[in-house]
């Protein structure tokens, strides 16, 4: 897949493919043209996207006129005749414009950044408003919904019509025809639906039927997804355009909110519906091949993001990795900061956390608060493409599947050889350069003792004794170490397995301590041991004397001793500082948590108070449409207590909240 390869940009032209040329008006041509067919579907875009390595597919940014910085490896729908500054209006339908007056093809398709026709034959499950949901746009999806030229070809060539499936409104959200469609998006105003009712039937009265005959239906195709015969689509745009300009010329749009100034592109979903009725209603289209293909939804649309090596010098750089989720942002920033405090200002640390779901505001105030470093950067990275599809869970309700994430550092930091993987729920109390520096001697990690688990593999049951012979093979139990704090060989770690290897061991859901004990498993005998001070388990109930001291004699000793000067302490277990804060360490954690930009939110969670939710708006109970409407308005007037009481007893009486 490719973000830059499908299409050159507008005015270039690629070197296997012929140029774009102006449009001019066709002459008749057969419904199978002698030669292959000339198919371009234009892929609509305001963002960057991840686009389909296809000639036929080509990207359109549009609103480009009015785009802060154009898109990358993109058409633009500024270029030769066009409506791009209309675009806030207009949506997608400005490269609809574009490709009527600017391309020259036998066959015109429009699909969204987002949504994209199945080109195959193989039926694919749909959700309730007949889509297939899918995740990313990737070579994986390419060869399931027949993003290729051969593909697209079978499926379109000899076509006249494809549209997107054909759904039924009652159905998607209970409405029993069109205007109450129309009328469930309250941003959509019914009287902008009748203005252009009376505009379609005073330009053009043979429409009137099709058009009552729709909008008193419950079935249509959405999206303004289409794939035409080239005098069809030129044919369909000389008639929907002027209706739009029309209806846009005569309407105030001067408050309109965003949404409500997309009109005219909601518009186009159902006079396209009324335009093909009424065209296989009267005999012009009666001989049409006519076919819908299914809907694909991405719901990750965005371009695999790939981070890049700093600037720095390799030598002096100190590469430091975290994992969390949005909910863990206090704790993470909390731990960074330990780190940062403490750090060589000689070094310059690249910081890296890998998530799924951190907000980009979150992500935005961690790095303006880790801006008072300047010798370090934060940045951010997103595991979903590369996770998705892996079963991945823990059996353990203290580990989230964050912790999986460092099975995937390997490729998402191909420049690194040896990288430190922190854990988000630790107080760093030394410069971790120290750390990072020590001499793997070619092993693939270097870690500590596990000494919970050693403790463990002495008790009398002997529970954890047969579940390191049985499940982990260990031949020295006594050499498990802990994962929250680790020194990475990359290269070896690539040796030992591909991402994708790694990912489909962790998708076993019986190991106690999950990737912990795969890395053990899989590293056995490959590591090299790190002093206790640089993970110091806490005290969590009381485990020092009921676990800790079952231990080797040895193995206890170092770890006692190294409480006296613990250079990273690791809060690991249920009894959390931010939940207890007479923890053990506890208010070494709070020293540093309380100078965080989120201290509020961690004694928020310390008092038990929840994060609130979003408020939910509600629906009009009474429609704009309602003929009792207008007496409502006299007997309880907008704003009053009696307003209030008859919503609430409206919204009971059809079952909503």
């Amino acid at each position: 897949m490719t973000n830059t390869d499908a299409t050159t940009p507008a005015g270039e032209t690629a070197a296997s493919e012929p140029a774009i040329e102006p449009a001019t008006k066709p002459a008749p041509q057969p419904a199978k043209p002698a030669q292959p067919a000339h198919i371009r579907i234009f892929i609509s875009a305001h963002k960057p996207a991840a686009f389909p390595d296809c000639a036929s597919l080509m990207p359109i940014q549009v609103g480009a006129e009015i785009a802060e910085q154009p898109l990358e490896g993109t058409l633009y729908d500024n270029v030769g005749e066009n409506i791009s500054e209309l675009n806030p209006m207009y949506c997608e339908l400005t490269a609809q414009y574009w490709a009527w007056k600017n391309a020259n093809a036998d066959y015109y398709g429009f699909c969204h950044y987002r949504r994209y026709f199945d080109f195959t034959d193989t039926p694919h499950h749909q959700n309730d408003y007949g889509e297939i949901d899918d995740t990313f746009i990737d070579e994986r999806a390419a060869r399931e919904y027949g993003f290729d030229d051969a593909t697209i070809a079978r499926a379109v060539t000899g076509w006249d019509v494809i549209t997107s499936p054909v759904n039924d409104t009652k159905l998607i959200d209970g409405s029993v025809n069109m205007k109450e469609h129309w009328a469930g998006n309250r941003h959509l105003r019914l009287k902008d639906l009748r203005h252009t009712y009376d505009i379609l039937v005073s330009r053009h009265p043979e429409y009137r039927e099709d058009a009552d005959q729709f909008l008193n239906g419950h079935t249509a195709a959405f999206c303004n997804m289409f794939i035409m015969r080239k005098e069809i689509f030129f044919a369909y745009c000389e008639w929907l355009f002027p209706i739009l300009k029309e209806f846009v010329d005569t309407t105030d749009f001067t408050h309109a909110d965003v949404e409500t100034l997309r009109t005219p592109g909601h518009l186009s979903e159902r006079l396209l519906n009324i335009w093909l009725a009424h065209q296989r209603r009267t005999g012009v289209g009666r001989d049409w091949k006519v076919k819908t293909l299914q809907c694909v939804h991405f719901t990750n649309p965005e371009p695999r993001m790939q981070l890049e090596p700093l600037s720095t010098n390799p030598r002096l750089t100190v590469p430091v990795v975290f994992a969390a989720d949005d909910n863990y942002v206090p704790m993470l920033t909390t731990t960074i900061f330990s780190m940062l405090k403490n750090a060589d200002p000689k070094r310059f640390y690249d910081v890296i956390v890998l998530h799924k779901d951190i907000t980009r505001a979150n992500q935005q105030l961690i790095r303006e608060y880790f801006a008072q470093f300047p010798q370090a950067t934060v940045r951010f990275y997103d595991v979903l493409p590369v996770v998705d599809g892996y079963n991945l869970t823990t059996s353990n309700a203290h580990i989230s599947v964050e912790t999986y994430y460092r099975f995937i550092i390997q490729d998402a930091l191909p420049y690194y050889s040896k990288i430190l993987y922190l854990d988000s729920d630790l107080i760093i109390n030394g410069d971790v350069s120290g750390l990072y520096d020590t001499d793997l001697e070619g092993h693939a990690l270097a870690a500590v003792r596990d000494i919970d688990f050693l403790g463990n593999l002495n008790m009398p049951d002997g529970e954890r004794r047969r579940y390191s012979d049985r499940k982990l093979g260990l031949k020295d139990p006594y050499g498990y170490f802990q994962a929250g704090v680790l020194v990475m060989n990359l290269d070896r770690m690539r040796e030992l397995h591909s991402v994708d290897e790694w990912l489909r061991i962790a998708s076993d859901p019986d190991y106690i301590y999950n990737d912990q004990d795969i890395l053990n498993q899989e590293c056995a005998g490959d590591v090299k041991y790190l002093d206790y001070a640089w993970n110091v388990m806490h005290d969590c109930g009381g485990r020092v004397s009921g676990i800790f001291n079952f231990a080797p004699a040895a193995v206890y000793k170092a770890y006692m001793k190294s409480r006296e000067a613990a250079k990273i302490v690791h809060y690991a277990g249920y009894d959390k500082p931010w939940r207890n804060p007479w923890c053990d360490f506890g208010p070494l954690y709070w020293h540093y948590a309380h100078s965080t930009p989120f201290s509020l939110q961690m004694m928020a969670i310390l008092a038990d108070v929840d994060k609130p939710e979003a408020p939910l708006h509600h629906e009009r109970a009474i429609r704009e449409d309602s003929p009792i409407r207008k007496y409502v308005d006299v007997v309880a007037p907008i704003g009053s207590k009696q307003r209030e009481l008859m919503k609430v007893f409206a919204r009971k009486i059809q079952g909503k909240k």
